[in-house]
Parts: structure tokens; C-alpha cells; sequence
């Protein structure tokens, strides 16, 4: 079977197998210049140069044109149509751990876990959190999803605990102002307010972030306490006035929470 094909628009002829370009000499190739695959835009520049080429004193097939036009329109949906059914699947990884291409030192794959999805010119990337440190990597170096392993759970816990212990080291150099709420196991809150002196993290009983505070004792003496930073209600350049707003807050708060507990108690 001979190599030499028929161009409809102009019925000339071109053997490709031998010469590797056109008949006008253009070299034939399958990726384009970046060396990417052949897109939408690279289908369209060949139309436009094919049209650009051709030779008025011959025949020309009009219908040439609408099949090709036709396959670009199409060519154009089905790219579009993979382009969002990729990014729904990027978008899908977040709050999952992936496995990349690279390898430790061990040979086993890395892993990490996928806090986002980053859109760039130079393509799409997952900022991945991988041994305690975030990381950008290429959706094309991602080979697989798995359930979430206990090393990336425990590295995630100690990112979010770091960010935790340098907000509250920041209040406690700044002698920033605080409301505290501590919960007894009837819901009723203790409000503390004081001047924040002090922060560490406390791994006796799981890892947490304590802050030390200096507060007035019932006799009105300074004092200094130490309470969770979770149970933070306010905190900052706070005024007298905010702080009572504050307070007020979560006692409306538990009033109200109080009240809807003993209106179901008695069903009314």
C-alpha cells in the first residue's frame, strides 16, 4: 500500500514516509516546540497554515473546510471537558494523603498530605504537607491516593500545634489582654480575664498549648495562672469595654443554653 496521501483541499499529493514534510517542505513532527502534545491551538495553527498554502489556481473542496472546522469545534469540547474533569479530580485530593514519584532514602515512595490545590501558568501543583514541612508538587508526579497514614495524622497535628504555640508566644511578648472561659461538666463558664505573660506546649498529657496569665486573686493580688490557649474567648489590644462584651457574650450565651435544656427537661 503506497505512503502517499490525497489532500482534498487542493488534491496535490504528499509522501510523507519519504520526505517527512509537507510538499512545501514543513517537517512533519508529533509534539509541538515546548514538547508538550499536540492541543487544540497547535490543531488550529496547522489549519491556519494549511489555508494560508493553498494554491488559488487549483480546484478546492469547500467541504474540506466544514469537516475540518467541525473536528477543531469538537477537538475543542472534548480538551475542555478533560481540563475540568482533571481539576475536579485535583480538587478531590485535598484533605487526602497521595503518593509522588520521588523516593527517600529508603526507596519507598513519598507521601504527603494534600492541604491544596495551586493553579499556575506553568501547570497545576498540590501544596502537599510532607514530614512537617509544606511542599509544592506537580500533578504529574502524584501516582496514587491512600488512606491517610498515622506519620502524615501526627505531622499535621504538630504543624497545626506550632502555629498554635507561636500565636500564643506572640500575645505573650506583647502583654496582650485575654477573656478565658473554662467549661465545668454542667456547661457553666468561668470567666477569667488577665494580662498574658507567658506560653509553652505541654506534652504530659497529649500535646497542647498552654498559656500563663496574670490575673487578680479574690483579696485583688496579682497572681499568675496557667490555662489552655484553646480556651481562648478574646485576645488582643483589648479595652475594658471589650472585654466586658466579651464576658456578657458567653454568659447570654450559656443562659440561653441553660434555659433550652430545662424547657425540653419539663417538655415544655
Amino acid at each position: 500500500m503506497s505512503d502517499t496521501k490525497v489532500n482534498s483541499l487542493n488534491y496535490t499529493t504528499v509522501n510523507i514516509a519519504s520526505s517527512g514534510t509537507t510538499d512545501r517542505g514543513t517537517k512533519i513532527v508529533a509534539k509541538n516546540a515546548a514538547g508538550g502534545n499536540m492541543d487544540k491551538n497547535a490543531f488550529l495553527k496547522i489549519l491556519a497554515a494549511q489555508l494560508s498554502n493553498l494554491d488559488p489556481t487549483q480546484n478546492q473542496d469547500s467541504s474540506a473546510y466544514v469537516s475540518q472546522m467541525a473536528q477543531f469545534a469538537s477537538m475543542e469540547q472534548m480538551t475542555n471537558l478533560n481540563t475540568t474533569m482533571s481539576d475536579s479530580a485535583y480538587q478531590q485530593m485535598v484533605g487526602k494523603t497521595v503518593i509522588t514519584s520521588e523516593k527517600d532514602n529508603n526507596n519507598n515512595y513519598v507521601q504527603g498530605y494534600v492541604a491544596e490545590v495551586i493553579k499556575k501558568s506553568s501547570g497545576t501543583y498540590l501544596n502537599m504537607l510532607i514530614d512537617g514541612k509544606y511542599k509544592e508538587v506537580a500533578v504529574s508526579n502524584i501516582i496514587g491516593v491512600t488512606a491517610g497514614t498515622d506519620t502524615n495524622a501526627i505531622a499535621n497535628s504538630k504543624a497545626a500545634l506550632n502555629s498554635d504555640f507561636t500565636a500564643a508566644s506572640a500575645l505573650a511578648a506583647d502583654k496582650k489582654n485575654i477573656v478565658i472561659a473554662e467549661y465545668d461538666s454542667d456547661g457553666n463558664a468561668t470567666l477569667v480575664r488577665g494580662t498574658v505573660s507567658g506560653a509553652y506546649i505541654d506534652t504530659v498529657n497529649g500535646a497542647s498549648v498552654k498559656i500563663k496569665v496574670d490575673v487578680l486573686d479574690a483579696d485583688g493580688k496579682s497572681t499568675t495562672k496557667t490555662y489552655d490557649y484553646d480556651n481562648i474567648i478574646r485576645a488582643g489590644d483589648l479595652t475594658t469595654e471589650e472585654m466586658d462584651a466579651a464576658e456578657k457574650a458567653i454568659k447570654d450565651k450559656t443562659a440561653s443554653t441553660t434555659s433550652s435544656t430545662q424547657s425540653t427537661a419539663t417538655g415544655v
